[in-house]
């Protein structure tokens, strides 16, 4: 069951390349080479001189080659000529053309093997190199997370419905920016490569608007007109399928200094906080209209601002929690749930460790697999961890101070240690 943070599982996002070469091949192609070659050696032994088997080693090879590379299946026909040569000579076939003919058919058993491998082997690297690229796209699109962004301890969660994707409808991501760091959660209406895409257009404008924005409300409005433009697209290029979308939406905004947290609520779910005491709430987020149905002349939500304080712990998901049935076709109640899980979790306790048990409590209570993408963040702050996380220009803003305590000026030397030649050409085109 895949996590992320400070646990042993890992995220989706974070998932391992998929490989469509089996693993273990050379192992299954020993085995078999064994039993086949042990059968026909004995059946061979045991047959009266005139009707002897060892000729279907010939055949042995063609089994090998589904199996193994082509370097494994060489090797094989090269072993059982040398096989057929020796029981040739402990216990030659009357028939004298059988030392030439046997070898010859092995042979030609070894060059269709030969080819059977190469063809197979070539049919993996097709098919490896369009996954590769999926996966590539699909991490731009929804991105690993550090561990940690400012004093934020961060967990997440993703299970696309799909099967074998790694990417849906659900989206999230955080942006550290001169203001603040700003994260965002969302589902967007339908199912997908449409909602995949709709995601994208959401999360490409989030890291923008995320970082250069000052005011969170001017966040919102970007997102409000990234749906938009994605839907008038979506009706000119015919996607029947999402032609008008729309997304649910937590954006939260964590201004530098202050124990709190803006949140502007997209018709979304409201989240959860889980206190440094273990107490758990719901917050009062009010909710506005979905992202795309500004265009109905409703106001955006307004930023409401709630404490945060070290220890604190916020708790997102989407609907692929609240909507999780169980064989009653009862939904998962996460609300009525999570003091359980939050009772007795370590203080020091990492978010990942909260997540772990909220994941395994939903996996238990699923019936059948997920029906929806399920995403799940869990947010805890911390006392006053930093880590690197920005563009060279902004790096002060990021890196921990120096030994001399001016963030800074480290900043400024590390860029400089990095970049010793233009330093050094840039004086002396001044001198």
């Amino acid at each position: 069951m895949p996590f992320s943070g400070s646990s042993s599982f890992t995220s989706p996002t974070r998932a391992a390349r998929t490989t469509v070469r089996p693993t273990g091949g050379w192992r299954a192609a020993v085995l078999v080479t064994l039993v086949v070659v042990v059968t026909i050696v004995s059946l061979d032994l045991a047959t009266p001189a005139d009707f002897r088997t060892r000729a279907l080693l010939g055949l042995v090879p063609i089994v090998v080659a589904a199996l193994t590379s082509v370097m494994v299946t060489a090797t094989v026909t090269g072993v059982l000529v040398t096989l057929y040569i020796v029981l040739q000579a402990l216990s030659p076939i009357p028939s004298g053309g059988w030392a030439v003919l046997g070898p010859l058919l092995i042979g030609i058993g070894g060059l269709l093997g030969v080819l059977i491998a190469r063809r197979r082997e070539e049919q993996y690297a097709r098919v490896q190199a369009v996954i590769d690229i999926a996966e590539a796209t699909q991490r731009a699109v929804m991105r690993a997370l550090p561990d940690h962004v400012g004093d934020l301890h961060i967990a997440d969660f993703y299970q696309p419905a799909a099967r074998a994707a790694r990417v849906g409808g659900d989206w999230y991501d955080f942006q550290p920016s001169p203001h603040g760091v700003r994260a965002v959660l969302g589902d967007v209406s339908g199912k997908g490569l449409p909602a995949v895409s709709a995601s994208a257009s959401l999360l490409g404008a989030f890291r923008e608007a995320g970082y250069h924005e000052a005011d969170v409300r001017e966040v919102a409005r970007r997102l409000e007109i990234a749906m938009q433009r994605y839907s008038a697209w979506a009706r000119v290029m015919g996607e029947e399928e999402l032609p008008d979308a729309f997304s649910t939406a937590l954006l939260l905004h964590f201004p530098p200094g202050v124990d709190a947290v803006d949140i502007v609520n997209f018709g979304h779910e409201p989240p959860l906080v889980v206190g440094a005491d273990g107490s758990v709430h719901t917050p009062d987020v009010p909710s506005g209209v979905p992202l795309g149905m500004g265009a109905l002349g409703t106001e955006l939500p307004e930023p409401v601002r709630l404490p945060f304080r070290p220890g604190d712990t916020l708790v997102l998901f989407t609907d692929g929690v609240t909507e999780c049935r169980d064989d009653d076709g009862v939904f998962y109640p996460v609300r009525d749930r999570m003091p359980g899980l939050a009772e007795r979790l370590p203080a020091d306790a990492p978010p990942a460790e909260l997540l772990r048990r909220i994941v395994f409590d939903l996996h238990g209570h699923r019936h059948g697999t997920p029906s929806d993408d399920t995403a799940i963040t869990v947010i805890r702050r911390t006392e006053g961890r930093v880590k690197p996380y920005a563009t060279p220009s902004d790096a002060a803003l990021y890196e921990p101070a120096g030994p001399s305590g001016d963030a800074s000026q480290y900043a400024t030397d590390m860029r400089e240690r990095a970049c010793p030649s233009r330093s050094t050409s840039s004086t002396k085109a001044i001198a």
